[in-house]
């Protein structure tokens, strides 16, 4: 091409682009719309830790939720992050329904114990029965743990409801992108908040300083720790207090 060929071409593409006003259809202008998304240039706001929605105890199995949480992406299959915020929503019920099945069973299994540990030689037949005439003065906790069931149930069915809702009448096209990333986030154990590792220090020096203070039991647990230690507090000098208690082992409270 001949400089003026090149010229005449880049003054019509100019001219081309003052014309466009952008996408015109619906699904062009929601693409367009990905665009600080999909690029991550404008995305600060989605760079979450961890969900919006968290009910794990700290005795809870975290892996077992999120292959929960899996199993409810890949039925349920979510088009957007508002429509994954109700399977998250949907697991949590389910998986304190759960929780609850499985201390209602610790309990019977603590009153079969007791009967095994109190009589001897009996049937798997009598242990049940002694133990359900046991569990009878429990009536209280049965009540409360079937409410408690009832309640988680009850939410559950609610939110798969309102999904297929969504799902049928704010269908999206194309689907929107969904961050995943937080829920994986949820593998790791979470840390303790600032103040409570301020509150572990502080028994910490007073173990170092006072030789009669008796460091709680669960504050020596995170001392011992070293990951932990390394992890919330690295500049922490960790040492000192060991040698005390190689040395002469502080009284652990309770």
């Amino acid at each position: 091409m001949t400089e003026e060929q090149k010229v005449r071409r880049a003054e019509a593409a100019r001219e081309n682009g003052a014309k466009s006003r952008g996408p015109v259809s619906e699904i062009g202008k929601y693409i367009s719309s990905l665009n600080s998304i999909s690029t991550g240039e404008h995305s600060e706001l989605r760079k979450e830790e961890l969900p919006e929605c968290i009910a794990l105890l700290s005795t809870d199995c975290r892996s077992a939720y999120l292959r929960l949480y899996q199993r409810h992406l890949r039925q349920y299959q979510p088009k957007s992050e508002c429509q994954t915020t109700i399977v998250r929503h949907m697991c949590v019920e389910l998986f304190q329904f759960e929780r609850t099945i499985s201390l209602e069973t610790q309990i019977r299994q603590h009153g079969v114990d007791e009967v095994l540990r109190s009589y001897e030689g009996l049937s798997d037949a009598e242990l049940q029965m002694f133990s359900y005439e046991r569990g009878v003065q429990k009536e209280k906790l049965w009540r409360s743990l079937g409410r408690e069931k009832k309640a988680h149930q009850t939410a559950y069915f609610s939110f798969v409801k309102l999904l297929k809702l969504i799902q049928r009448d704010f269908a999206l096209a194309p689907p929107e992108p969904i961050n995943s990333e937080p829920d994986a986030n949820l593998l790791n154990d979470p840390l303790p908040p600032a103040e409570v590792v301020a509150e572990i220090l502080g028994h910490a020096d007073r173990a170092k300083n006072e030789p009669s203070y008796k460091l709680p039991h669960w504050v020596a647990q995170v001392i011992l720790n070293e990951e932990l230690m390394a992890e919330i507090a690295p500049d922490y000098d960790v040492e000192e207090l060991l040698e005390k208690l190689t040395a002469a082992p502080v009284p652990l409270a309770a």
